[in-house]
């Protein structure tokens, strides 16, 4: 859950970390955008576009007014000049205008001018804006030499809009600018004068020179006689014009439309390098991790070169890895319990092994003497007394006794291992209980070579146990003991109370075990003797009572000492 919610987090802030980014270009784009339409704007027509543009970029506040430089530089390049006028008629802003311009204005001057759009010698453009619930109006004054040069030569040259004089005079004016005049009378063209660029010119070509004199390499000036109905358009070279096909973006607007994608395209490039390496390089390991369990190779599932990738010099994970540290941690542990199971299968197979040596040993000894009494009974070779043929029945039957005891032990072990055996419990007096125990080995006359001794606890001691399990926990250590020990050992059994929990303790001073062999005491099966003296399947009795004692909850405890004696600690 916790690696959930941590990928989680981690991606949601990818996510909003990327729309933050992908905002931004698009800001970026829109800007690029709106200033590249404003800049093509400006290429097309220099007044048009200056006029829609500075109030765009114009920002005012109590009547304080601020404009970026740009436009003072274009404003006077291109003779061009302005005034801003607030709601009293007043100017409160100007740029290059000139001294014959008024700087107030009553509400019947600005009628004219909005009729006219005329000022003096000045055509006017006009713009009316509300700016945060003021209102504004901006005037814009062009005078075009060229416009009045060609009403000069109309006067000078023309009667009635036709040539009058020589016209090598108006062609010499013409070569100077550059340029011709097309005549035009009652729509139709009659003259042209000068050396035209251009021929078969279509109505709307002429309609775009002069909207967008920008996009084309001639500009058109025109002078209209109503009074005669003729028309003299002009047209001068454009020395501005850039040659450049139409799709195309301005060179220095090309740079920087190729460097905002650029700059786009690194990001998501980079975006996805950085996924592909924080998120790729994890499950590659992971890949190869996997298949080093799968070939068993549980203890450098892990390499050395990926762990100083992974942690730092003081253990902890580096920051790169840590969204998977819940990972690391659990493939940690199943290498660990990998390693285990695969230690407990060594030594299941290890006990096999013991158990199928030890079984073999156990049943060929008994099964060895009832078979050669057998070959002696059914060969006619020999003739038996009543009290031999008594003696081999006796050996036949105590080894037999001693297979079923075997087979049964057996089965107990298999029922302990599956945890099929139901324990029902009940409220001892373990004094009296053990008491019991321990008399009944004291007074079996064929152990009379071990000395008994039991010690009740001062105080009641009772347990919960299950006293048919229990009698054969207590069989089992003392019967572990009394076999194991030379004659004359003494063998005590203890009972008392320590920390709220009942203790029975079993002591001899007998010749005791080494670690080694302490260490495997409760393994099923597990020998460190030979076995002819035994009788019973001691071999699986430690086991046994080990397996009783924890399906009770308890807890079993051996010190032992060479040449010394054995303690083994019951706690319930």
């Amino acid at each position: 859950m916790k690696l959930q919610r941590r990928i989680t987090i981690h991606f949601s802030i990818q996510f909003i970390l990327l729309l933050v980014a992908l905002f931004l270009i698009t800001l970026l784009l829109f800007f690029f955008i709106a200033n590249l339409m404003t800049k093509e704007e400006l290429r097309a027509n220099i007044q048009s576009g200056i006029v829609e543009s500075i109030p765009l970029g114009t920002t005012i506040y109590d009547d304080k007014v601020t404009i970026s430089e740009k436009w003072y530089d274009l404003l006077k390049e291109h003779n061009i000049w302005m005034q801003l006028i607030n709601e009293d008629g007043n100017v409160i802003f100007s740029i290059n205008t000139p001294d014959s311009i008024q700087s107030t204005y009553s509400e019947h001057d600005l009628l004219v001018i909005e009729s006219t759009r005329k000022m003096d010698d000045y055509m006017v453009e006009t713009v009316y804006e509300n700016w945060d619930k003021d209102t504004y109006y901006y005037l814009f004054g062009f005078r075009n030499d060229s416009e009045v040069m060609l009403e000069e030569w109309y006067e000078k040259y023309s009667k009635k809009g036709k040539i009058q004089t020589d016209i090598t005079l108006l062609e010499t004016e013409l070569q100077k600018q550059k340029g011709y005049i097309d005549i035009y009378q009652d729509g139709k063209l009659v003259e042209t004068i000068g050396e035209s660029s251009e021929n078969n010119t279509k109505p709307l070509e002429i309609i775009g020179q002069i909207h967008e004199p920008g996009k084309h390499s001639t500009e058109v000036f025109t002078y209209h006689d109503e009074e005669n109905n003729v028309s003299w358009a002009l047209h001068l070279v454009n020395e501005d014009y850039n040659d450049h096909n139409s799709w195309l973006l301005p060179a220095k607007e090309t740079q920087y439309f190729l460097m905002v994608v650029f700059i786009s395209l690194l990001i998501a490039i980079s975006i996805s390098i950085w996924n592909g390496y924080r998120y790729g390089k994890p499950l590659i390991m992971f890949v190869n991790w996997i298949g080093r369990m799968e070939k068993n190779h549980y203890v450098d599932v892990l390499s050395e070169k990926e762990r100083r990738k992974i942690f730092k010099k003081n253990g902890k994970v580096k920051l790169r890895y840590r969204i998977f540290q819940e990972v690391f941690q659990s493939f940690s542990k199943m290498s660990e319990k990998l390693i285990a199971a695969e230690k407990e299968r060594n030594q299941l197979e290890k006990t096999r092994a013991e158990w199928m040596t030890g079984i073999s040993h156990d049943l060929r000894t008994p099964l060895s003497s009832i078979q050669g009494y057998g070959h002696l009974l059914e060969s006619n070779q020999y003739t038996f007394s009543e009290a031999e043929i008594s003696e081999m029945g006796k050996v036949i039957r105590e080894k037999s006794d001693y297979m079923v005891q075997l087979l049964e032990d057996f089965s107990l072990v298999f029922q302990l291992k599956n945890s099929v055996i139901t324990i029902e419990k009940q409220t001892i007096d373990l004094n009296k209980f053990v008491e019991k125990n321990v008399l009944k080995f004291k007074n079996d006359l064929t152990i009379q070579d071990k000395q008994f001794t039991f010690y009740a606890s001062s105080a009641s001691c009772y347990a919960d146990i299950d006293p048919k399990w229990f009698t054969r926990v207590l069989d089992n250590l003392i019967s572990n003991a009394v076999k194991h020990n030379p004659p004359n050992t003494m063998i005590a059994v203890n009972v008392m109370n320590q920390a709220n929990k009942a203790v029975i303790q079993i002591r001899d001073d007998g010749k005791g075990m080494d670690e080694a062999f302490v260490a495997n005491l409760f393994e099923r099966y597990y020998r460190g003797t030979t076995t002819e003296e035994r009788i019973g399947g001691e071999g699986l009795g430690m086991s046994i009572a080990h397996a009783i004692i924890q399906l009770h909850d308890g807890k079993i405890d051996v010190q032992s000492e060479i040449g010394v004696g054995t303690t083994i600690t019951i706690i319930i």
